[in-house]
């Protein structure tokens, strides 16, 4: 699995910024989007960004059950398209 729960729980961590998940070189990170213009991101997939995931959890508490969730479910729509 490439995307884990701590990833979800750093994306949707209380520190500031615009931070994204991305797939990069066969690996998931949380980078700030800033950062993806460095040629060392070239390349990269977004997979999506603070915004974007916590509208999908809502005001609901992230627990460590609800972060594997959302970690299976986007590792599958990356393995779906072949990242």
């Amino acid at each position: 699995m490439t995307i884990r729960a701590e990833h979800v729980t750093r994306l949707l961590g209380p520190e500031g910024g615009n931070p994204v998940l991305i797939v990069h070189e066969g690996r998931a990170e949380v980078v700030e989007a800033e950062r993806l213009s460095d040629p060392r991101y070239a390349g990269a997939l977004r997979v999506t960004d603070r915004a974007d995931l916590g509208a999908e959890v809502g005001g609901e508490p992230l627990t460590e059950e609800r972060a594997q969730d959302l970690a299976r479910r986007l590792d599958a729509a990356v393995s779906n398209l072949g990242g």
